[in-house]
């Protein structure tokens, strides 16, 4: 069959040389680039992790204060609010108070005209109805003339 010769034996020898060279040369250099890349895509990864976690601490720091702020904000808009309403209804009640009392004022201004009115009106009506008798009848009314203050008292009691 085959004969081992010399030939085979530096064929072999040759190619384990090649071997060994070749993962001396080749492989090891790309293995340790390959190690390289694969811890720094490592520490790319955890220290994205880490800034991760910050930003979501960093996050949930800044929705609580943005959420106290709220909350702070509410209530004082609450509390001047209430303070506005209490107001308001302060100047109500006084413009209230106030238009009542001209009300008042004016009611009794023209109690006081009417009676003004009625005061004067009195005497030219008696006059006047004293001069229908005495054109109807011919003769003279002494007793209306002389009851004015009566005839007064009666549209007082009227009213």
């Amino acid at each position: 069959m085959y004969a081992l010769n010399g030939t085979y034996i530096i064929f072999i020898a040759l190619f384990l040389v090649f071997i060994y060279l070749l993962n001396e040369i080749m492989l090891k250099p790309v293995g340790k680039v390959m190690e390289k890349r694969r811890a720094k895509l490592q520490e790319n990864l955890d220290t994205a992790k880490a800034c991760t976690q910050e930003a979501q601490k960093v996050l949930a720091d800044y929705q609580a204060k943005l959420h106290t702020s709220r909350l702070e904000a509410q209530a004082i808009i609450q509390a001047a609010l209430s303070v506005v309403q209490k107001e308001r209804e302060d100047k109500l009640k006084g413009i209230q108070a106030e238009g009542r009392a001209k009300v008042e004022e004016l009611r009794n201004e023209l109690a006081a005209n009417r009676q003004s009115l009625l005061k004067s009106l009195i005497h030219p009506e008696l006059e006047l109805v004293g001069q229908i008798i005495k054109k109807l009848l011919g003769e003279e009314a002494p007793a209306l003339v002389t009851s004015e203050e009566k005839v007064f008292q009666t549209l007082q009691n009227v009213r």
